[in-house]
């Protein structure tokens, strides 16, 4: 497959060991088994699990997130501090209150608890869309059908 970026991918992108590819609303980590920069916004990439030239047109078109820039979302790095924050999605309200975050193989997941019932969301760029320290509340936009 070839990368395509829209700013240059830098000196530490050929050490890359995953990347997310969004799909359905969802960041998805795929392993990469070959990195070979082509220009300073361009790569060859041999994904794990993309085997054949369908597999790969299946994926092509979709937003690619790097591990190195995954890896600034650290849980340790201040995420904790959202535990407690109630959620409020811009469709359907308050969701509940963060409980937990956890970090599963790179993949960041939101645990959301209202009354008895648990939500999981994976924490990805577009899905937060503002944050209320002062309140504690941390403005979402999740992808459609999770609720």
């Amino acid at each position: 497959m070839v990368l395509v970026s829209d700013s240059p991918l830098g000196d530490d992108a050929e050490s890359l060991k995953k990347v997310f590819i969004v799909i359905d609303g969802l960041q998805v980590p795929f392993p990469v088994e070959e990195f070979l920069l082509l220009t300073d916004t361009s790569a060859h990439v041999q994904l794990e699990f993309v085997n054949n030239r369908n597999e790969a047109l299946e994926l092509a078109g979709c937003e690619v997130y790097s591990a190195i820039a995954h890896s600034k979302q650290k849980i340790g790095d201040g995420l904790k501090r959202w535990i407690g924050f109630a959620v409020h999605d811009y469709k359907y309200g308050n969701i509940g209150v963060i409980r937990g975050i956890e970090d599963y193989s790179g993949n960041i997941v939101l645990q959301i608890i209202d009354g008895g019932s648990e939500t999981l969301i994976s924490l990805y760029p577009e899905l937060v869309t503002k944050i209320d320290d002062d309140a504690k509340i941390l403005h979402i936009k999740a992808p459609d059908g999770i609720f």
